[in-house]
Order: C-alpha cells, then structure tokens, then sequence
C-alpha cells in the first residue's frame, strides 16, 4: 500500500521525474517494499482542466472506480510542493519556437530513445503527411494533449465509465450478498454525495449504475418464471430507487 504521507513518498529525482507540459502533470511514484513485495516504480499521467482532474492514467494496473493511491499522491505532491516542479509550455508552444534544424533533431531524439515504441506510428504519420491526399492534410494544424482544452468546451472530472459498469456488473453477479451488497450500497451513498454536491459525475455515475441493472439477465429470468426477486436484490433496487427520488428532487 503506497504511503501516501508526501514527506514519505519516493519520487526519485523530483526535477526530472516529475514535469508539467501545459495543463498536463506526469511524474513516478515510487511504492515502499512491503515484507511481502518489492519496491515498484508507478508512472503516472495526469490532465487537468479549469481545476478539474480530467483523465489519469497509471501504470500500476489496479483497477477501481476512484483513483488509485499514485494518481493521489502525485496531485497532492503538486499541490504542496508547487515550486518543486518545473512548468513547460504546451508541446505546440515549444514546437513552435524551434527552426527547421531543431524540429527535425527533437524528432529524430524521441524516435532514437523511443525507436521500438514509436517507429512504426512514426513512419506511418510521415507516410501520410507526405502523401497529399492524406486525411491528416486535410486538417488544419495538429492536435496537442498538453495545450487543455477550449474555454467554450465542457469540462467535468475523469470518471472511469467502463470500470464502473464493470464492477456493478460484478457485484450484481455475486447476488448482492455480503462484501458486493455492501459495495453497491457504498457507490448508492457516493451517488448521493456527488448528487448533492452538484457534481455533474454524479449523474453520469447513477446512468450507468442504473444501465447495469436494467441489463442485468436475472430480471427477464425472473419474469419469464413469474418468481420475485430475492430479498437482498430488492433491498439494492430500494437504494437505487432513493438515489433517483434524490436527483429529482
């Protein structure tokens, strides 16, 4: 479990493992050896927009509904210690003030250090500029993950769509018994948290809550048998029902 104290937190060489491109944040996240698990190094990826959190990747794998514990400790560590990390320039801001010479030695560095990574999307991005017909040169300038996003464009915090399905798809396959009822019951109470806090994930989070359900193979079952269903599974339909009364109202 990663120590999520910042003053115990390993980061290694904090001015060159953790940078700030524009509105997007990436660092290491060392996790402490336990007596059962060797020390690993987590790299972590962080967009932000309008002081919203919008997309996180992490390398560590786990898979949540919230984020993970080097997501968290990367943000609070920016947060403390802001004059510990150096700020870039959108990548678009930096290309733009570099001369042909320098363009062209960025782009053969990257694809050295990065040849087994990149070469082949790299050869096949120059294919397409220089062929042109190409889609890509029908687009005026180039995309840029690091320059944020437009004032006019929504903008709401990172919810990880697909793992929420996934894990109400799980707990409801587990009957609702035990450790998945009270999962379900702790997501119903974090819908009306966020419901109440007006955060718009809040309702995308009871969309999907409630798609699952809806989809879930027991109902049909259950009706085509004429059975009711069980006392816990109507127990989850009863929370369900409140945290849609409480969006309403």
């Amino acid at each position: 479990m990663l120590i999520l104290d910042i003053t115990k937190c390993l980061f290694g060489n904090l001015e060159q493992e953790i940078a700030e491109e524009g509105f997007h944040l990436s660092g290491t996240v060392t996790d402490p050896a336990m007596q059962s698990e060797p020390e690993t190094v987590c790299n972590v990826a962080i967009s932000f927009d309008r002081c919203k959190i919008t997309s996180v990747t992490c390398s560590c794998g786990n898979k949540d509904i919230f984020y993970c514990a080097h997501v968290v400790a990367l943000s609070l560590y920016r947060i403390r210690k802001p004059d510990q990390v150096k700020l870039h320039l959108p990548i678009s801001e930096t290309l733009f003030q570099m001369n042909r010479d320098q363009l062209q030695k960025f782009v053969q560095y990257l694809i050295t250090v990065h040849h087994t990574e990149v070469l082949p999307t790299a050869q096949k991005l120059a294919d397409e500029i220089l062929s042109q017909n190409s889609e890509i040169n029908q687009v005026h300038g180039a995309p840029d993950p690091t320059a944020g996003a437009s004032i006019d464009d929504e903008n709401c915090w990172h919810l990880d769509e697909e793992q929420v399905q996934e894990q109400v798809k799980l707990f409801l396959s587990q009957g609702g018994y035990h450790g998945s009822g009270k999962q379900l019951n702790l997501l119903f109470a974090k819908v009306r948290e966020m419901l109440k806090m007006r955060d718009s994930n809040g309702a995308r989070m009871l969309t999907l809550i409630t798609e699952q359900f809806m989809a879930d193979p027991r109902l049909s079952l259950w009706t085509q048998q004429g059975t009711a269903m069980t006392d816990k599974y109507r127990q989850l339909w009863d929370e369900l029902g409140k945290c849609i009364d409480f969006k309403i109202i």
